[in-house]
C-alpha cells in the first residue's frame, strides 16, 4: 500500500535553502545568545503586532468564502464519532487561531512592559503607522493576508486552499525559526539571561513561549487537515488523481514561495 500523498511535507522540501534563509538569520542566532537590545526587540516586536492585525483581517476574509456544510453527515454507527468534514475543521482551527493570537497580542504587550521594552512604531496624529517604517516582510504579510479571497473558477477544488496555505506556511515558518533559535539557547552557566541585552525577555519568555509543544501541535493541526482534504479530493477523483495532485501542488506552491519570500524579509538587520 503506498504512503498517502501529503501536501504541506511535499511543499515543506521544495525549497531548503529558501526555507533555511527564511528561518534562520542573525536576527534569530542573536536572540538565542541575548544579543538583541531592548530597542531592537521593541522594533521588531511592533512590527509583530501588527502582523497580527493583518493575520485577523485575513481570517475574516477567509471565513467569509468558507463554504459549511448545509446537511449533517450521521456517524456509521453507535460507537462512532460524527466525522467533520475538512471545511469544518478549518473552521474550528480558524477560530482557535483567533483566540490564539489575540491571547498573543496581550502577551506582547504584557511582556514587553514588564521589561521596559517599547512596541510602537512611529505614528501619525491620528495614532496611523506609516508603510516606510515597518519591515519589508510586514508589508509583503499585510498584502499577503488582505489578498485572501476566494478563486473565481466556480469549479476549483478546495477554494480555501491558497488561505489556509498561507495561514499554515507562516506558523509553520515561525515556529521552526524560533525553535531553531530555542535549541541554539546558551545554558545557565554560559551565561545570566540577566544580563542580556533586552533584560532576559527573549530568552526567558517569547523563545520558550514561540517554541513550545503545544504550539507545534496547533501548528501540526492545520497541516493535518489540508494534507486530509487533498488526499480525499484525490480519492473523490481516482480517474484523474495525478492530475488534481499537481494542480493542487502547483496552487499551494505559489503562495509557499510567497510566504518564505515575506518570512526571508520579516528579520530585522542586527544594529552595527
Amino acid at each position: 500500500m503506498s504512503t498517502p500523498f501529503s501536501l504541506t511535507q511535499t511543499i515543506l522540501i521544495s525549497d531548503p535553502l529558501g526555507y533555511k534563509s527564511a528561518t534562520q538569520s542573525p536576527f534569530l542566532a542573536n536572540a538565542s545568545q541575548g544579543r538583541v537590545s531592548k530597542t531592537l526587540l521593541g522594533q521588531w516586536l511592533a512590527n509583530d503586532r501588527l502582523y497580527i492585525h493583518a493575520y485577523i483581517r485575513g481570517v475574516g476574509r477567509l471565513l467569509s468564502f468558507l463554504q459549511l456544510p448545509e446537511v449533517v453527515t450521521p456517524p456509521r454507527d453507535d460507537t462512532t464519532e460524527r466525522e467533520h468534514p475538512p471545511n469544518a475543521k478549518l473552521l474550528h482551527w480558524m477560530i482557535d487561531a483567533l483566540v490564539n493570537i489575540r491571547r498573543e497580542e496581550d502577551f506582547f504587550v504584557q511582556t514587553a512592559a514588564k521589561y521596559g521594552i517599547d512596541v510602537n512604531l512611529p505614528a501619525d496624529a491620528n495614532g496611523q503607522v506609516a508603510n516606510d517604517t515597518k519591515l519589508e516582510g510586514l508589508r509583503r504579510f499585510e498584502a499577503l493576508f488582505d489578498s485572501i479571497s476566494p478563486s473565481s473558477d466556480n469549479d476549483v477544488i478546495l477554494p480555501w486552499l491558497e488561505a489556509a496555505i498561507v495561514f499554515w506556511a507562516t506558523e509553520k515558518c515561525y515556529l521552526d525559526a524560533w525553535s531553531g533559535a530555542a535549541s541554539r539557547l546558551s545554558t545557565p552557566s554560559d551565561s545570566k539571561d540577566e544580563d542580556d541585552a533586552d533584560g532576559g525577555a527573549l530568552r526567558r519568555e517569547f523563545i520558550p513561549n514561540w517554541s513550545s509543544k503545544e504550539f507545534a501541535q496547533f501548528v501540526d493541526q492545520l497541516g493535518e487537515i489540508i494534507d486530509a482534504a487533498v488526499q480525499r479530493e484525490m480519492e473523490l477523483r481516482r480517474d484523474a488523481d495525478e492530475l488534481v495532485r499537481v494542480q493542487l501542488l502547483d496552487r499551494a506552491l505559489a503562495k509557499w514561495h510567497e510566504v518564505v519570500e515575506a518570512e526571508n524579509a520579516f528579520w530585522p538587520a542586527m544594529e552595527a
